[in-house]
């Protein structure tokens, strides 16, 4: 994929990571906020148009660039010196960046479903991957388009049922999947043994090289399809504002990339990050239950390290795929006047604690990459106060000119981006993972400085994140929480008013009134419905695929 680049060229050759200004002091020295105005010239009444003035101007538009499963700490603008993220390290030098922005839950459709919506998924009734969007519940889409944006979504949102649009009015390209999950990876039949491939069984044995060409797969359709559509709207409503979610399915398991990616990781990749001492006996029982859960134990540390390669090689691609996107849409002429948002629905462990895949409050699960370039955004700014995913929705709403709707529980993040920080009204950030499965749950609130877990079964956690941003001493194991802690705010703002007990019998009357799941053995690759509805939303890439698998 030959990528020129003319869009994301570094100013002076050095990744953002090395010359970003961090606002260290930020919300104890809120003075200091019109100095970042006066350096970047950008003001916050820039950004906080009204809507008169807004629809007096052109309206801007918006590209969504959305990963799956990125570790916010591999790339090249967060330091990783593996990582090769050219695209997006070009992009965050012309970005605001987030370095605590938050997933509301680390697993795919809840986490998916609460950025949509605003809303947190306790809320949403978005207990595990089979829940869906609910027809009473409003998309920044469904709100953009009712208020003149064009909308579309193309590649990767993990929606089934009656709303598998999502609210959006465009999908030319969706959702390749079998069963609940996307592989985009030859003979899932043969491999598939009824456990779930986000084990370790279904992640290793297939970590690689992948057998597909290039040209078909996935990623690369997300990146044609999305410039069609734009290209194709800007010939027939070139005056209409418009939103497009560009969804990619890497680096999501199951690691396979392009094998010239993979060779290059897997030369440079020979080792893990260091397992904790008396590694696993000595872990929180919620760690220790996904070690063996996953199966981590069985395979050798060969496997993982040609799975972690593989993760950096699905990286590595899934940025070519962004970069020749964003340099296409450059020269078309199409990112004037677009603010464009790169974010991921949730991180990777990639085998930091001896842990992988998500389902975990540690950052490199439950933290993603988010950064925002576009008209009077200030470029190369790092902003460490913590923000969610659920702050998407009545962001793009200020930047568009739209009312904000009630009960969101998102809020702006204008006044961040315009440099008043004392005008965010977010104290945490939180994240959570509400399945039945308690030896998986858990609840987290993270404000600057500290990190509160608590689970139905275990022991809770504190960390210091200024001090220890690894987690890797918990603060309240042995002694209690320092006095300078605000635990019980931690503890209120990780609850929500709701004790375990609550979150058991509101999980037992949603799960309980739900209809059987219905799966259509037919062709086409979304075929696992929940409510008896069929929906075909893909190209037939892969045939066949719609047979695989047992029912769990």
């Amino acid at each position: 994929m030959a990528i020129s680049r003319c869009f994301l060229s570094f100013q002076d050759g050095r990744p953002p990571a090395l010359r970003a200004e961090r606002w260290d002091n930020m919300m104890t020295e809120s003075a200091q906020a019109p100095s970042l105005g006066r350096k970047t010239g950008v003001r916050r009444r820039n950004l906080q148009k009204t809507a008169g003035e807004i629809h007096a101007l052109k309206r801007p538009n918006f590209l969504i660039i959305q990963t799956d499963q990125h570790n916010p700490k591999i790339a090249g603008y967060a330091g990783d010196p593996l990582a090769r993220t050219q695209a997006l390290d070009a992009l965050a030098e012309r970005s605001t960046i987030f370095d605590a922005a938050y997933c509301q839950s680390p697993l795919c459709v809840p986490s998916r479903l609460s950025m949509l919506t605003g809303r947190y998924v306790g809320a949403l009734k978005a207990w595990n991957n089979t829940c869906e969007l609910g027809p009473e519940h409003l998309t920044f889409a469904e709100h953009l388009g009712n208020n003149g944006y064009t909308t579309a979504l193309v590649g990767k949102m993990h929606l089934a049922g009656p709303r598998w649009m999502g609210g959006f009015q465009h999908r030319p390209y969706g959702d390749l999947c079998v069963d609940r999950f996307c592989f985009h990876q030859p003979d899932p039949v043969e491999t598939w043994d009824g456990r779930w491939c986000n084990h370790a069984v279904g992640r290793f044995p297939w970590a690689g090289e992948t057998e597909i060409p290039e040209s078909l797969l996935a990623d690369a359709n997300v990146t044609r399809e999305s410039l069609a559509f734009l290209l194709e709207h800007a010939d027939t409503a070139p005056d209409r504002p418009w939103l497009l979610v560009a969804g990619y399915s890497r680096p999501h398991f199951p690691l396979t990339a392009p094998g010239r990616y993979f060779r290059r990781a897997a030369r440079e990749v020979t080792g893990l990050p260091p397992k904790p001492a008396g590694y696993p006996d000595c872990l929180h029982p919620h760690d220790r239950y996904i070690v063996e859960d996953f199966h981590l134990l069985e395979f050798p540390e060969e496997d993982h390290i040609r799975a972690l390669a593989a993760y950096y090689a699905c990286v590595d691609y899934v940025d070519d795929c962004i970069g020749e996107l964003l340099d296409s849409l450059q020269k078309a002429g199409l990112l004037e006047n677009t603010y464009v948002i790169y974010l991921s629905d949730h991180g990777d462990m990639c085998a930091e604690k001896g842990l992988w895949c998500k389902r975990t409050y540690y950052d490199a699960s439950a933290r993603v990459p988010l950064m925002i370039c576009g008209p009077d955004i200030p470029a190369g700014v790092r902003i460490p106060l913590p923000v969610e995913l659920t702050d998407l929705f009545p962001t793009l709403c200020e930047l568009a000119g739209a009312p904000v709707p009630d009960a969101l529980d998102g809020v702006s993040l204008i006044p961040l981006l315009g440099g008043d920080p004392a005008a965010c009204s977010r104290r945490f950030a939180r994240s959570e993972l509400l399945t039945p499965l308690k030896q998986t749950a858990f609840r987290m609130a993270r404000d600057e400085r500290w990190k509160y877990v608590e689970f139905p079964e275990a022991p809770p956690r504190l960390f210091d994140m200024r001090s220890d941003p690894e987690e890797t001493v918990d603060l309240l194991e042995c002694s209690p929480p320092p006095p300078d802690c605000p635990l019980a705010d931690l503890e209120a703002a990780a609850r929500q008013g709701l004790s375990w007990d609550d979150i058991a019998r509101l999980q037992e009357e949603d799960l309980s009134s739900r209809p059987p799941r219905i799966r259509h053995p037919g062709r086409g690759p979304v075929q696992y419905l929940f409510r008896g509805e069929r929906v075909d939303g893909d190209a037939f890439l892969y045939p066949g695929l719609a047979e695989a698998g047992e029912e769990d």
